[in-house]
């Protein structure tokens, strides 16, 4: 009879099923075509009622799956339905030829997978692969949280949780976990949705919306290249099209859409690695309004620290909550993150459930790491589902071993040496005549426990859980240093290798571990910079109410009353009136007026002082103005660097202000002639003079400070002339320019620049400010056309003299209307330097943020709230609402978010200068940066 063709098609849950069917007398077949990525109990087929015999139909015979598919997966119902019963993949296995029986009758089906792309999905990713751990009632990775907030009672609240399985409430609902948590396929980033039912967490988080504080900038404080992390808060009620699908990639829509849910809060990794540690620290926004939390109305919050530990999940189990069931099967290892599974050696498929021919090669110890020398290393050269005629396992000597039948050879070499290292090589010859092989490159470093050397016979006896190296010796753990490990940071100093400088004020103890203050009496914050008196408050914790009346001064730490006058007593209430004060005062002073008369007649007082050196008269004046740069000085220091007048050869005129004028100049050497920049003053007058020392002094004390003047980022001092009528500082000659004039003929010739390249300057000069921070000593105008760029391509800070003598008066502002007669770079000022006229490392880190603005605009003057021209009371008026610059066209977001971070406030809440090194090499994409110059 001839064959009947049948074309059927079939729709399911999630799919479109194309059936070819060929029906027969002596049996049926039926082909179906499915993609790889049906779901696991998915139904992809039903026999079809129209090849069912009316016997069948009245005895209903079941149906039963009888070969094509040992690993299962398909699974075939009584009723002869097919049902996907573990994951498929088209790389592993094209298709299936099913054989089903019912009744008598024998049916074919062979299932066609076709390829889909972007699947197998998830991707097993080593970088961010999690430990195993057996406490099942962890989270995959523990966070810590810690928090400073100032109270509306004024007292400070210290709070920290740590967020895990045994947490209550808030972290982890037991009936309906509030998470959602997604990995990128490839890579790994994470995104970690938490929403919220509690309604005395939702008061929290309505008042910080209301607050606008909906986004956390949050910055690494760990080891260098930390992940970016960042928080987001969504409210669906009043939400942007933006935030709405950043939520749809992660939240389901009938999640997103459930009206009783008022809150969403996105935790962002870019490229978590969980092999240590993270640690960062996040900016709140100020309040404008006081919040409720906990029961208490909160004025503001200090900082946020957050610190991601590594758990890991049980065996077999998978997740943010460790409460999914990996499907991985024959020994494969489970992803914590997205549950892929790494297949063991003979073993494939999206679950490792297919066998697969195979040859591993692998060593007892496994773990590199605890393999030493003169141990014993056993080698397994293995084969997997292969017709085995013999294996050899080749040595790097040459040597080799063989077994014939065998699917495994065993090789134990003892006292393993040095020279044992080398490439062992697994070769199979099957029954067939093919060839089968597997190298490993076996490499010895490690000497056994607590030993060191090239010959492993010296003793680490490392301490504080140090670990040994062979070469390197004690490998010391954050916080600990010493060959041995046995001593506890330096004060000052926090870290790996106490690498890093505390940011503690006030007394505050920094721990050597990871940095952070420990606050003495009278002082908040995360750097402890803020006393208790702001608040009315004062002691540890600024836990106790200060009690000073009518306008006394409380004392943060100790409470005491500094009174107004008229009044007296502890807390100042005592009311004395002002004539009977100023009696026992005026007595006093009378008295002392008696006797400065007498010893003046009597010639005690009229003896002459000794004529000071120059070089001590600058000493004093440099006392009186900046205490650290004085004894930085070592004395004879303006000797050192005197040069005669007659060794200069003054040149043309490079530069040239108001107050004073740059020369390109010869200078007469002993080594030949040299270019030199000689600066000099134009106006003779005292403020031009003590800048001009000022200057010198800085330079002189940076450099003999410094064992490598040529690598520093500081214009190079050659030489200073003093004793003679002109007075010049002689400095290395930058024939590319200051780096404003760079820009902006960058920005004239053709409008483009990476600006990756540029930030290579602002690193530049990120390390000369950390030059000036180790010395204490304060730039006070720091801006692009204070930098210098060298023959090399090299910026390099200038000017030390607030160097307003060189460049157009636009940039500075006469002073006079405070009080101060001289002009200021007002645009470029930090609040504090602009309100009291104080210079410190933190206000130069404030001008290096507007530098970053210079940058980030190809040289364009600073505007702030739209206003090229303000006067000082305009200014510190704007700043004071928290008006800053605005972000510049086509400036990233990150660099953006460093020059707010300079702009802060609080002076101690800024970055500092090794900090913003390590976040601009972050944004920029290679090491090595070259700048094309418009020279």
């Amino acid at each position: 009879m001839a064959a009947k063709l049948l074309g059927l098609l079939f729709v399911t849950n999630c799919c479109l099923v194309f059936v070819y069917c060929v029906a027969s007398i002596s049996g049926k077949m039926f082909w179906i075509t499915i993609p790889e990525n049906v779901t696991v109990g998915e139904v992809i087929f039903n026999l079809p009622s129209l090849l069912r015999t009316k016997v069948e139909e009245k005895a209903e015979l079941p149906c039963t799956k009888m070969e094509g598919d040992p690993q299962n997966h398909f699974r075939v119902t009584e009723n002869c339905t097919i049902v996907v019963a573990k994951p498929l993949d088209w790389s592993v296995q094209l298709g299936y030829q099913l054989k089903v029986r019912k009744g008598r009758q024998n049916i074919s089906v062979y299932i066609e997978l076709t390829d889909v792309e972007g699947y197998p999905t998830p991707v097993y990713n080593e970088m961010c692969a999690t430990p195993v751990n057996s406490k099942s009632e962890e989270l995959l990775f523990r966070v810590k949280f810690s928090t400073e907030a100032v109270l509306e009672a004024g007292d400070i609240f210290h709070y920290s949780e740590t967020a895990s399985k045994r947490s209550s409430g808030a972290w982890v609902n037991s009936t309906q976990p509030p998470w959602m948590f997604q990995t990128g396929n490839d890579d790994c980033n994470i995104r970690i949705v938490r929403y919220f039912t509690e309604p005395y967490i939702t008061t929290i988080l309505n008042g910080l919306w209301g607050n606008y504080a909906r986004r956390l900038t949050c910055t690494a404080t760990g080891e260098p290249k930390q992940p970016n992390f960042s928080i987001q808060l969504f409210n669906p009620k009043h939400e942007t099209e933006y935030g709405f699908n950043i939520l749809r990639k992660i939240v389901p829509t009938s999640v997103l859409e459930n009206e009783d849910l008022n809150f969403f809060l996105l935790m962002n990794f870019d490229s978590l690695s969980l092999e240590e540690v993270q640690a960062y620290t996040c900016e709140v926004p100020p309040f404008e309004d006081p919040i409720s939390m906990y029961g208490v109305l909160v004025k503001g919050i200090e900082y946020v620290d957050i610190e991601v530990h590594p758990v890991g999940c049980p065996n077999a189990k998978y997740g943010l909550l460790c409460d999914k069931n990996c499907t991985c099967l024959n020994g494969a290892r489970c992803h914590g993150f997205n549950g892929a599974c790494k297949c063991t050696p003979g073993w494939k498929g999206a679950v490792c459930d297919i066998p697969k021919q195979d040859v591993s090669i692998t060593t007892t110890p496994s773990d590199p790491r605890k393999i030493y020398t003169s141990t014993n290393v056993t080698f397994h050269c293995r084969t997997y589902n292969i017709d085995v005629e013999f294996v050899t396992l080749n040595f790097p000597n040459g040597s080799k071993k063989s077994v014939n039948g065998e699917q495994d050879l065993t090789v134990t070499i003892k006292n393993i040496q040095a020279e044992d290292n080398g490439t062992y090589t697994c070769v199979v010859n099957d029954t067939s005549g093919n060839i089968w092989n597997e190298t490993l490159v076996f490499e010895i470093v490690n000497c056994p426990p607590n030993l060191k050397g090239s010959q492993c016979n010296e003793t680490c006896d490392c301490q504080h859980g140090a670990s040994c190296d062979r070469w390197a010796g004690c490998v010391c753990p954050p916080g600990w240093t010493g060959a041995r490990c046995e001593k506890e940071c330096p004060d000052g100093k926090y870290g790996k290798g106490c690498g890093k400088s505390c940011n503690c004020f006030n007394g505050a103890n920094c721990s050597p571990t990871d940095g952070k203050c420990d606050c003495t009496a009278g002082w908040y914050g995360k750097h402890c910079s803020k006393p208790c008196s702001l608040n009315g408050m004062f002691g540890w914790r600024c836990q106790h109410p200060c009690t000073c009346k009518n306008n006394g001064v409380c004392n943060n730490e100790d409470g005491t009353c500094t009174c107004a006058s008229s009044w007296t007593g502890p807390n100042c209430d005592k009311y004395v009136p002002l004539l009977e004060s100023l009696v026992p005062v005026g007595s006093v002073v009378l008295l002392v007026a008696i006797v400065m008369a007498i010893l003046y007649k009597t010639r005690i007082l009229a003896c002459s002082a000794p004529e000071m050196s120059e070089e001590d008269k600058i000493l004093f004046e440099l006392k009186r103005m900046e205490q650290d740069l004085a004894q930085s000085l070592q004395p004879g220091w303006l000797n050192r660097w005197e040069k005669k007048i007659r060794h200069l050869i003054p040149g043309p005129l490079i530069g040239e202000g108001m107050f004073g004028q740059v020369r390109k100049a010869q200078l007469r050497t002993p080594e030949g002639e040299l270019t030199v920049a000689a600066k000099t003053v134009r106006v003779e007058d005292s403020q031009s003079y003590r800048d001009f020392y000022r200057e010198a002094a800085i330079l002189v004390a940076v450099h003999e400070q410094n064992d490598n003047v040529r690598a520093s980022n500081i214009v190079r001092l050659l030489g200073l002339i003093t004793k003679s009528k002109e007075k010049y500082i002689l400095l290395e000659y930058a024939p590319k320019g200051d780096l404003l004039g760079f820009l902006r003929q960058v920005k004239n010739r053709d409008g483009e620049v990476l600006l990756g390249n540029l930030l290579g300057y602002a690193v530049h000069i990120s390390r000369a400010l950390q030059e000036l921070e180790r010395l204490k000593i304060a730039h006070r105008d720091v801006a692009a056309r204070n930098v210098l760029i060298t023959g090399d391509n090299v910026a390099k800070l200038a000017d030390f003299g607030l160097a307003r003598d060189v460049y157009a008066t636009t940039q500075y502002v006469k002073a006079n209307n405070l009080g101060v007669d001289e002009f200021l770079p007002l645009k470029w000022m930090a609040l504090e330097s602009i309100e009291t006229g104080e210079y410190t490392c933190e206000s130069d880190v404030w001008s290096f943020g507007v530098l970053l603005w210079e940058i980030a605009t190809l040289g364009n003057d600073p505007c702030l709230d739209d206003k090229i021209h303000l006067t000082f009371l305009q200014m510190v008026g704007i700043l004071r609402q928290g008006i800053r610059m605005k972000r510049p066209p086509g400036c990233p977001e990150d660099l953006y978010r460093l020059m707010r971070a300079c702009w802060r406030d609080v002076p101690a809440t800024r970055p500092t200068p090794d900090g913003i090194e390590e976040r601009l090499l972050q944004m920029i994409p290679h090491e090595d940066i070259e700048i094309e110059t418009a020279f």
